[in-house]
């Protein structure tokens, strides 16, 4: 069975509930506005992955266009770790006022190849976002990213 929210609450401030002692309870999230996604690794998936991302962009306040930016890079960046990796994707999409960041997590093998954003997805993600981050080490491979809504990127 559900826990059921507070009178008046939602679920994440029945999630957010203080044990004794001060500690936060199991299911606790950091924001309201931050989501958590969990997909395998295949490229069909990618589809629910840009919807997410697409719905933080709008709660954002993002113009169309920026809401196509976002898309595209989160959509590039989560398509390089499925293509170095067997394992599941964890995404973390969080919208503070009108900034959206989005970090994706895989375990990683040291079998497996480290992910790649070369050629033109690489000038596409650094063109469409504020900041990004492709990055490994020897148990995972994530990436970060984020955009403002309003502000236009630099060249």
């Amino acid at each position: 069975m559900f826990a059921r929210p507070p009178p008046g609450g939602t679920a994440a401030s029945a999630r957010q509930r203080t044990l004794p002692g001060g500690s936060k309870g199991p299911g606790a999230v950091e924001h309201d506005d931050e989501v958590f996604l969990v997909v395998s690794p295949a490229a069909q998936h990618l589809r629910t992955v840009r919807l997410v991302t697409a719905d933080a962009g709008r709660r954002a306040g993002f113009t169309v266009s920026q809401i196509d930016d976002l898309r595209i890079a989160v959509d590039e960046l989560a398509q390089a770790l499925i293509d170095a990796t067997d394992r599941r994707l964890v995404l973390r999409v969080t919208v503070r006022g009108a900034r959206v960041v989005v970090r994706g997590t895989a375990r990683r093998r040291r079998s497996d190849p480290p992910p790649r954003l070369n050629g033109v997805p690489a000038l596409i993600v650094d063109a469409v976002t504020d900041q990004h981050d492709l990055s490994h080490n020897a148990n995972e491979m994530w990436f970060v990213l984020s955009k403002t809504a309003g502000e236009a990127v630099s060249p």
